[in-house]
């Protein structure tokens, strides 16, 4: 989306007007090109997180496809991408979901977020729950000495006193459509209710730049409760931390739509954001609990003071707000432009995202044996879960059924 304002160097931000906002007046078959890029690249890096797991110390410690080589710097990482790529895909929802209310009205929303969400989840939950048990019992059978998660689940299975075994992860890498179908369903319902007339409390955006780092704060409880890192909700039963945590991202997502001057009031800064990203992150990877594979499966948690959780908490909190700021901004400055192949990584990503997880898991397992340095075997599980996926997309996706469940309709070229 290409701004209609020359960039200010002010750190105010003007408060609402009545002037229409660049989104609100765009074509309706106009797409907004880096939030589909940005939302490219996120699922890319989610690619990346989970092919990296089994190769990041001590993150491999709770992953199922250990390997027995490893790197601090890899753990870094990926804690480093965990901080704000979920919390932009539920920014990114957000928006597109206001946005198709307000093109397309309430009743096509919920359409839309059944054929789109629910029915995607009930479809390829059986898929991949049936996938992964396959990639377990293979790995099982493959490795002589497993490590991590997978030895649990191996000593489990040759136990003949019935050991407690590690329960498959409930919605597994779905829990993020589980939240967002609950989030749709939130939001929809409020937006009828203030079209009906109800009186909801005015959200305005703040009147200075400064105001915003108050922003944050409100991340704080959930995150407390989530814990650090932040875990993945997997469970059926409804957790309260996510509704605390990313459903802010979601309804901030809902109310920047109409709003975007905000983003074009910061974009001078998005740089300076980035820096002192980075170096607030050194401190929260410092001070982050080692994780424990056997505490986790006994369901206790690692020994903190309240204080220890509280910094951790409220740094977690900083840290993924101005990340996702800072995806925003940098979005906007450098991938606003129309990309053929970022389009068509962003058409694909919805199947990579259903996909990947067994392949990439497989690959890893694959490898275990193999005495190769580590960066050869990482690369050779992002090219043999990607090139799989996207041959896959192209095939059997693309111009067929499943995508037009996924993505729409779309005409042979």
């Amino acid at each position: 989306m290409q701004a209609t304002e020359q960039p200010t160097t002010a750190c105010t931000v003007p408060m609402e007007d009545s002037r229409p906002s660049p989104a609100v007046t765009l074509d309706p078959s106009q797409r907004i090109h880096y939030l589909d890029n940005l939302r490219a690249l996120a699922m890319l890096l989610g690619v990346f997180l989970h092919g990296a797991l089994a190769y990041a110390n001590p993150a491999q410690s709770i992953w199922l496809a250990t390997d027995t080589r490893s790197s601090v710097a890899i753990d870094a990482t990926i804690w480093f991408i965990h901080l704000f790529r979920m919390g932009l895909f539920f920014l990114l929802s957000g928006y597109f979901a206001k946005l198709i209310i307000e093109r397309k009205g309430l009743r096509r929303f919920w359409w839309n977020r059944c054929l789109r969400i629910a029915l995607p989840f009930a479809l390829f939950y059986p898929f991949l729950l049936a996938s992964m048990t396959v990639v377990i019992i293979f790995a099982i059978a493959y490795l002589d000495a497993p490590e991590g998660l997978m030895k649990v689940i191996a000593s489990a299975a040759e136990s003949e006193q019935g050991a407690r075994t590690p329960e498959l992860p409930g919605t597994m890498h779905l829990w993020f459509l589980y939240y967002l179908m609950a989030f749709s369903i939130i939001g929809a319902l409020l937006n009828y209710a203030v079209r009906r007339g109800m009186k909801l409390p005015r959200f305005s955006i703040p009147p200075s730049a400064r105001w915003l780092l108050l922003c944050p704060l409100l991340l704080v409880p959930g995150a407390f409760a989530g814990g650090t890192p932040l875990p993945a909700p997997e469970s059926f039963l409804f957790q309260g931390w996510p509704f605390a945590f990313y459903g802010l991202y979601y309804f901030a997502g809902w109310r920047l739509f109409g709003h975007e001057r905000l983003l074009e009031r910061l974009r001078p800064f998005a740089w300076h954001i980035a820096l002192l990203s980075c170096l607030l992150f050194v401190p929260y990877y410092w001070l982050m609990p080692e994780l424990n594979l056997s505490m986790i499966l006994e369901g206790t948690a690692v020994p903190q003071t309240f204080w220890q959780r509280g910094v951790e908490a409220c740094l977690t909190a900083y840290l993924s707000v101005l990340l996702t700021l800072a995806s925003l901004l940098l979005g906007q400055i450098y991938l606003s432009s129309k990309s053929s192949w970022l389009r068509f990584i962003s058409d694909a990503s919805y199947w990579i995202y259903l996909v990947h997880l067994p392949l990439a898991m497989f690959m890893q397992t694959l490898l275990v044996p193999l005495e190769w340095p580590i960066g050869a075997k990482f690369l050779t599980v992002l090219m043999g879960t990607l090139l799989p996926s996207l041959a896959t997309y192209v095939v059997f996706v693309r111009y067929t059924p499943i995508g037009w469940m996924l993505n729409g309709k779309r005409a042979f070229p």
